[in-house]
């Protein structure tokens, strides 16, 4: 796993053994496990330096980096049933979904699957037909994993739910949405490999109609609430337009704006909130990422 970087940092993988901006080949994110180590050396200047190879979606990384970013994981990092080794799979299982990723189905797939959405027993070449239909009546698509739960642990597989944010987009129209699912997770001794999936529930979102017309009571300014999870969406020179404010109440959700001063001026920052749970305000977050803000994250008020 990298180590010695800060949260949403990138580390640049390079050509070769040496910090060179024509070396990058590919960056690393903060939050990576699973990385691995093919050689290390000493570099001409005495620095440590490794060979890594590592799988993001459906593309695959490989390079130097320096040894000084490098941790080794722990036995219970790198367990079959540590919940941060179960996250990191379905987030490329679901990041590779974003491409054309036909050629490389046995990667993330056990065939025959036990069962994928309402068949059973699908093998390689019907689940390629469902996705090659699916891509060229969406060549678009974006994944984002929410709240996921361990459901059943066993020696050779892990039943999880998971929370997936999509929005899915052509040249004519476009969708976005919620779905909960359930997938059995068979674990190799290397690696995971979906071997059932079913959708518990499907939820498409209304579309957002801009409207700059639109009238839209503001919440109290600076009324945040002790305690409780918000998610700062942005932050600007003056209250923002009705149309912004609206596809935050058009989603279902509240907000807050609050007021500050920094560096001589005064910035109205926008909170959506407040929610109570970890588990609703990551939920929340991935939604307002696709269609609010990219960069939105989370806060707690502790004041």
């Amino acid at each position: 796993r990298l180590t010695h970087l800060k949260k949403g940092a990138m580390l640049n993988v390079r050509e070769e053994p040496v910090v060179n901006s024509r070396t990058v080949v590919g960056r690393l994110p903060a939050n990576a496990i699973g990385i691995k180590i093919k050689e290390c050396r000493y570099n001409s200047y005495d620095k440590e330096w490794c060979y890594v190879s590592y799988s993001m979606g459906a593309k695959h990384i490989e390079g130097w980096v320096s040894s000084y970013f490098l941790k080794a994981m722990s036995e219970e990092e790198a367990s079959s049933s540590n919940l941060v080794y179960i996250k990191h799979f379905l987030n490329n299982f679901y990041m590779a979904d974003e491409e054309n990723f036909l050629d490389k189905l046995k990667v993330f797939y056990a065939f025959p699957m036990q069962q994928y959405m309402r068949d059973k027993g699908v093998n390689r070449m019907t689940l390629r037909s469902k996705k090659v239909s699916f891509y060229k009546r969406w060549p678009n698509r974006d994944y984002r994993l929410g709240y996921v739960k361990v459901l059943k642990r066993k020696p050779d597989y892990v039943d999880v739910q998971a929370t997936l944010f999509w929005k899915h987009w052509n040249s004519k129209d476009d969708q976005s949405g919620k779905d909960i699912q359930k997938l059995r997770l068979l674990h190799d001794g290397k690696g995971f490999k979906v071997l059932a999936i079913k959708t518990l529930k499907h939820t498409v979102y209304p579309k957002v109609v801009e409207d700059e017309n639109l009238t839209v009571a503001t919440m109290p300014e600076g009324n945040l609430l002790e305690g409780q999870y918000y998610v700062k969406a942005g932050s600007f020179l003056e209250t923002p337009n009705s149309a912004y404010l609206g596809r935050i109440v058009n989603l279902g959700y509240n907000y807050t704006i609050d007021t500050i001063e920094q560096g001589g001026n005064l910035f109205k920052r926008v909170y959506i909130g407040p929610f109570t749970t970890e588990e609703e305000v990551t939920n929340a977050l991935a939604v307002i990422r696709q269609t609010i803000n990219k960069d939105a994250y989370i806060q707690i008020n502790r004041n």
